[in-house]
């Protein structure tokens, strides 16, 4: 059965290839292109983060040139201005069919000249796969996996041994070369808007600045996956390492993780943050001498944030996921016992609050 529904799938994806026009030849480029639209549409933060450095990458190399980014309706604010965000709902081709068609349509008359499906290389996405062969690109550029390639011009290798998400994400340049090739070391680093200005800065400065003045060490023991939190006791122990160094331990948590954060903050006197959305979340982030955290969105956000961040792995594999470039340091934990995580994470942790 399980076979049937594999080759069932498989045959929808080629059907789906050719009516879309996947199998179309590349409309060759005459110089730099004027037009480019990257696909990143699901949910998660992180994802989309890590998709930034791409952004900043096409940016460099095409200046001049149109970038649009098909993204996550709920996710748009994480952008920066070097592309123009069009926000996406999948949902809406069954709740609002009529907006939902004339979006489709007005992505294929931009007549775009290079689209790039950045969406994960290791999964095929049949809905990023369809979105990219609709848009009639000249140069439609993809992950090869699955049936990927078949509504592609160009299906980029998976990389050879594990690599950084955001290397792999350049890899998808590959076709463009030689104007955006990048030397290794080069990537941009991820960014984000959220947090640097506006009501959600001011709101978050005046309330920090009503609890103490700093410094400010994030602790967030949450994470959307249970098996990707260390033990939160962990988190409580390195908060007493930071109030030593003279720093204040600040509970960063999420929907669902007061009570989380509430016992982390009574095992180091901790202050525990507000209940906040993202872009405040941010703002907390960019106050902060370091952040330690788990494998998890947060993360991500801590990091283009500008924010020194520790982070903890306790599942997936830190070499494709973390960030280990100074000033950020990532441990993986999964065959350590608590002593030897706080020992570490915690001499990282001194390192930058010195």
């Amino acid at each position: 059965m399980r076979r049937l529904r594999r080759a069932l799938k498989r045959l929808a994806a080629r059907i789906a290839a050719v009516l879309l026009g996947g199998g179309r030849a590349p409309r060759p480029l005459t110089g730099a292109p004027a037009s480019i639209l990257v696909l990143r549409i699901d949910e998660r933060v992180g994802n989309v983060l890590l998709t930034s450095p791409l952004f900043a990458a096409l940016r460099a190399a095409f200046p001049a040139a149109r970038i649009d980014a098909l993204v996550a309706a709920s996710k748009v604010a994480l952008l920066d201005d070097v592309v123009a965000p069009i926000p996406f709902q999948k949902r809406d081709a069954f709740k609002r069919p009529v907006r939902f068609v004339r979006q489709m349509f007005e992505l294929r008359r931009r007549a775009y000249d290079v689209v790039i499906d950045a969406s994960h290389w290791h999964h095929f996405s049949a809905t990023s796969a369809a979105l990219l062969a609709w848009t009639g690109g000249g140069l439609r550029i993809t992950h090869d996996r699955g049936d990927a390639a078949r509504f592609a011009t160009h299906a980029i290798a998976a990389p050879p041994e594990l690599e950084s998400e955001i290397a792999t994400k350049l890899r998808l340049l590959a076709p463009l070369e030689p104007p955006a090739r990048l030397e290794s070391g080069a990537a941009p680093p991820m960014s984000t808007p959220l947090g640097r200005s506006g009501p959600a800065r001011a709101k978050m400065d005046a309330w920090l600045e009503s609890h103490g003045s700093g410094p400010f060490v994030g602790l967030a023991p949450g994470a959307r996956k249970p098996d990707h939190r260390v033990d939160p006791d962990v988190f409580a122990r390195l908060g007493l390492r930071a109030r030593a160094s003279g720093a204040t331990p600040l509970i960063l948590w999420g929907p669902g993780e007061e009570a989380l954060a509430a016992r982390v903050a009574e095992g180091c006197d901790g202050l525990v943050a507000p209940d906040t959305n993202l872009d405040e979340l941010a703002a907390l982030m960019r106050r902060c001498a370091a952040v330690v955290t788990n494998d998890t969105g947060p993360m991500h956000l801590s990091v283009a944030c500008g924010a020194p961040t520790l982070a903890l792995f306790l599942r997936a594999d830190p070499r494709r996921w973390g960030h280990a470039a100074p000033p950020h340091f990532v441990l993986a934990c999964d065959a350590l016992d608590a002593d030897t995580i706080v020992e570490r994470a915690g001499a990282a942790l001194a390192g930058r609050l010195t």
